[in-house]
């Protein structure tokens, strides 16, 4: 049987925020999140469709955490949000305008990178990767976009 499905989260510009991103769609998925989960990889993430809201309880570890409209435009950008915590309360509490999933990532993954509001991402399947080096964005389709429309 095969596993869920898994997505690279990355940039346009060619850089990953995370190459292995598990897709979490429904709802016992989505409410279980990460929790439990001792750390995050660098490599890892998970997203949340859809997802105007998230909570931090039973979480062990921070997070950073990127709200994205259906374009995969960053309408929210949280970093290191820690386990149990209530703020900002507009993230943890109230839905976030605009917001149709949220991709949960290591901690200090969208300030390393430099992600902020605005900035533009695109989830695309894991095993359709170019190789290392290769062009970036020329193996992916438009099909393959975080709207997946």
């Amino acid at each position: 049987m095969a596993g869920p499905r898994q997505l690279a989260a990355r940039l346009d510009d060619g850089r990953y925020l995370a190459r292995r991103v598990v897709v979490a769609k429904g709802v016992f998925s989505r409410f279980l999140g990460l929790m439990g989960r001792a750390d995050l990889d660098p490599e890892e993430g998970l997203w949340l469709v859809p997802c105007r809201s998230i909570h931090m309880f039973f979480m062990r570890t921070a997070i950073d955490v990127a709200f994205l409209d259906r374009q995969g435009v960053v309408v929210r950008a949280v970093s290191r949000m820690r386990p149990w915590s209530l703020r900002p309360v507009g993230v943890t509490l109230l839905p976030v305008a605009r917001s149709h999933s949220a991709l949960e990532l290591a901690p200090g993954t969208l300030e390393r990178l430099g992600v902020g509001v605005g900035t533009h991402l695109d989830l695309v399947d894991a095993a359709a990767e170019t190789p290392a080096g290769a062009l970036p964005g020329a193996a992916f389709k438009k099909s393959d976009s975080i709207s997946g429309e």
